[in-house]
């Protein structure tokens, strides 16, 4: 069983306690329970935990202790970025459709993945990266549109979204009637594909260029979330655009998660892609205990899952870590 974990850096190791003792500590106790591969977010809310000419200077240089430490233990890491929400970055952002409309503070500021400038910082960032720090992979996240509960009513009216719909719908902006429309969602749908789509090519040829791997934590609800939000994941896997993909099937209910599982196995099982089903430890979707923990991550190896991934390392204390470790012999 494969088995990794997402992890916050600047939240792990706080200033004052992130020296390279208090880095091997972290992961030493993560590797003792079997993990093996760190998904880090070293990008968030326009800071960064690693060193980037691209994406600006930052306080201190987390992921360089981290890699140093991780190929100690014969760990890999694979640094988070992403194209949208709070690690994106991008000055062309989504932009209301209509001006009696509230819209979340979180999407006010989302870049949008229709611009191909707010593609290249993202690419400049990840190649920049792996030939500063080496790492085994590169690891993409919020890499979409804005949440589908937004975009089903209040699609991006950026510039570069508003050209596209001259060319198909004759309007820059749907008025709310033509979103009930199928042949315009499915217009709507196609292009977002496309854009986000494009955004992987690069970010693999990027990959491939430097022989490391491309992984994805991808939306969980394929058909009411991922397709929505341009996230094609399944589509991805099966024409070989990542080589591992980590679907955040996440829910305390043991029924909806068994549920996913199920969903999951169906779209990655048979692709090349490695498939690690997230497991939410402690997330939006709520908390888990270690126990139910443990019961979900044999119910997905169960069902034919390469591994598994945890959702995060700073929510994993002793009973969890002991369970884990339990877990990796055993399985």
């Amino acid at each position: 069983m494969r088995m990794a974990v997402w992890g916050h850096p600047a939240r792990e190791l706080p200033a004052g306690a992130d020296s390279t003792a208090h880095v091997r500590e972290l992961l030493g106790k993560l590797r003792e329970a079997g993990v093996t591969l760190y998904f880090p977010f070293v990008i968030g809310r326009g800071s960064t935990v690693f060193q980037s000419e691209t994406l600006g200077a930052t306080d201190r240089d987390l992921l360089g202790p981290i890699l140093e430490v991780a190929g100690e233990l014969g760990m890999q890491v694979h640094p988070i970025v992403g194209l949208g929400g709070l690690i994106g970055s991008g000055t062309h952002v989504y932009q209301k459709p209509y001006d009696n409309t509230e819209v979340p503070g979180w999407a006010k500021g989302w870049p949008c993945p229709s611009w191909g400038e707010n593609h290249e910082i993202a690419v400049r960032a990840a190649d920049e990266l792996i030939v500063r720090y080496k790492p085994a992979g590169i690891h993409l996240d919020y890499v979409r549109y804005p949440n589908s509960s937004l975009l089903v009513t209040n699609p991006c009216a950026c510039e570069r979204c508003q050209q596209m719909r001259l060319k198909w719908l004759g309007k820059a902006v749907p008025e709310p009637r033509d979103l009930a429309i199928p042949g315009v969602t499915f217009k709507e749908l196609q292009w977002r594909g496309e854009f986000v789509r494009s955004f992987v090519e690069s970010m693999r040829g990027v990959t491939d260029s430097h022989g490391v791997q491309l992984s994805a934590a991808v939306r969980a609800r394929y058909y009411e979330d991922a397709l929505t939000e341009g996230q094609d994941w399944a589509e991805w896997c099966g024409d070989g655009l990542l080589d591992i993909v980590a679907p955040m099937s996440y829910n305390p209910c043991f029924g909806r998660f068994a549920r996913f599982i199920g969903h999951h196995r169906r779209l990655a099982g048979e692709t090349d892609a490695v498939w690690l089903a997230g497991i939410g430890r402690s997330s939006s979707m709520g908390v888990i205990d270690a126990e139910t923990m443990g019961r979900q991550i044999e119910f997905a190896m169960d069902a034919g899952a390469d591994g598994v991934c945890i959702f995060h390392a700073a929510a994993l204390g002793e009973a969890d870590l002991k369970a884990l470790r339990q877990l990796s012999e055993k399985l």
